[in-house]
Formats: structure tokens, C-alpha cells, sequence
């Protein structure tokens, strides 16, 4: 691929924790093709907890909005605005928001060898 590309989101699907998952697919005038990494985004209610989360890419977190407490094996992690997190393969997460407002987050996924 010699040339940039866009995606756009699809309709949000609604998980039963009550978080909305949003994620990029190609449209009209859109494509995927040749993107090494595929992507969403998210958002959790305040008070919810997202469903718990195992899989054999590696993921990245972007918090946009909010606050939350990312559970992933053993470790709590205290997320806000600004922040990332990475979960390689096969490592369980979950996140629920501890704030007053909408937990807003932005995922990229990917397979192959973690660096």
C-alpha cells in the first residue's frame, strides 16, 4: 500500500456491562486493506465493569475521557486522560470506570511477534 487509506466506525454494539464498542471497518470509499493493525473504540459507563477480555493479539489502550482501574491477572492499573496500556497475548483485562463520566477509550489490535 503506497497511499493513504480511511476507515470509518461501525454502529456501536452494546455489550450487556452497558459499554458501547465501536469498531473500524471499511465503508464506501473506505478500506482496510493493508492496515497492520485493526482498531475501535470504546466507552464505559461510570460505575460498570467491561467484560473480561482474553485473546491472542496484543492490544494497546488510549484513554481519550475519564477515569478507570484496569484489572489484567494479578495487577491493578489506575488509567486517566493521557494515558496507554498494552496487554500482550493471551493476558485477561478488564476495565472498570471509577469516575463520575463516561470512560472513553481507543483500542489498536494486531497478531504476530511482540517486540
Amino acid at each position: 500500500m503506497n497511499e493513504a487509506t480511511k476507515a470509518q466506525y461501525l454502529d456501536g454494539e452494546v455489550m450487556p456491562s452497558g459499554m458501547v464498542v465501536e469498531e473500524v471497518a471499511g465503508g464506501p470509499g473506505t478500506s482496510l486493506a493493508g492496515w497492520p493493525f485493526e482498531a475501535s473504540r470504546f466507552t464505559v459507563p461510570p460505575g460498570a465493569t467491561s467484560e473480561l477480555d482474553r485473546h491472542r493479539v496484543s492490544e494497546v489502550w488510549m484513554v481519550r475521557a475519564g477515569t478507570g482501574t484496569v484489572r489484567s491477572e494479578d495487577r491493578s492499573i489506575e488509567l486517566a486522560a493521557g494515558d496507554c496500556v498494552y496487554f500482550p497475548s493471551f493476558v485477561p483485562h478488564q476495565v472498570t470506570n471509577s469516575g463520575d463520566g463516561p470512560l472513553e477509550v481507543f483500542s489498536l489490535w494486531w497478531s504476530g511477534e511482540e517486540r
